[in-house]
């Protein structure tokens, strides 16, 4: 029976994960934004409370409360291109699909349909190999009686750049900065932020330094923040990184 192998292939420059320290990867710094001095809200940064009044601004590429960095702009790791084992069908596979979607980006489909058919046809384990329809390739390995169809497609994700990054830095900045001013308790726990309800920050701190008690075992903990934390995975991690903090073993 003959495999179908569907490929996409992407290249990003980097990968963006909602309001984690040091998780953004573009180029340029966004510019400085004038600090916020805000006297309402709570906030939690990784299982610590932060005081108020909150200072909150752009520093050059990093979005800063009180000194303390909760957003930041890195270069992204020059990308290591994947190097296949031509000895094998899956990388002379692979391998093509990989050539395809280089040379159809910069010389368009046709070019890249008559590169991958002649590359595939160089290979010691290809018996035959010829194009279907536009990014559609048969090919029989040598010794197999099913052929493998081939669906190709060139598209590439945009890279993020320099504007972007500035943009997506403002807007984050700006909703802390909201949050807080509505009387919202703000979580920022292992890259995930939460904002509860406006003017529930008070009674939801409370609820928090009520679970860092360092008496408590984790069930107890978990059972507090899942009270007053309206993401079950968040109340999770903080509820874990409370527990460490206390000294105490966390148990699954």
């Amino acid at each position: 029976m003959s495999k179908r192998y569907q490929c996409a292939v992407v290249a990003t420059i980097g990968s963006i994960v909602v309001l984690t320290t040091a998780s953004f990867s573009w180029w340029a710094p966004a510019p400085n934004a004038p600090k916020s001095n805000i006297n309402t809200g709570a906030l939690v940064l990784d299982g610590t409370e932060i005081a108020k009044p909150f200072d909150i601004g752009i520093e050059g590429d990093q979005v800063q409360v009180n000194g303390q960095v909760i957003l930041e702009v890195t270069p992204p790791a020059p990308a290591t291109p994947e190097v296949y084992d031509l000895d094998t069908a899956y990388g002379v596979i692979s391998n093509a699909m990989e050539q395809y979607a280089i040379i159809q980006s910069d010389r368009g489909v046709d070019a890249a349909s008559a590169s991958t058919l002649k590359l595939l046809r160089e290979s010691e384990l290809v018996d035959s190999a010829r194009s279907l329809n536009s990014g559609t390739f048969e090919v029989f390995l040598k010794g197999d009686p099913y052929p493998e169809i081939l669906e190709l497609s060139g598209e590439r994700s945009t890279p993020v750049g320099s504007a972007s990054a500035r943009q997506a830095l403002r807007e984050r900045h700006v909703a802390i900065e909201n949050f807080l001013r509505q009387g919202r308790l703000v979580v920022l726990q292992d890259g995930i932020l939460v904002a509860t309800e406006p003017n529930t920050a008070d009674e939801r701190i409370t609820a928090i330094r009520d679970a860092s008690d360092p008496d408590l075992g984790l069930a107890q903990r978990r059972e507090l923040l899942q009270s007053v934390i309206p993401d079950a995975l968040v109340a999770e991690l903080l509820a874990n990184r409370l527990q460490a903090d206390s000294g105490k073993v966390v148990q699954p």
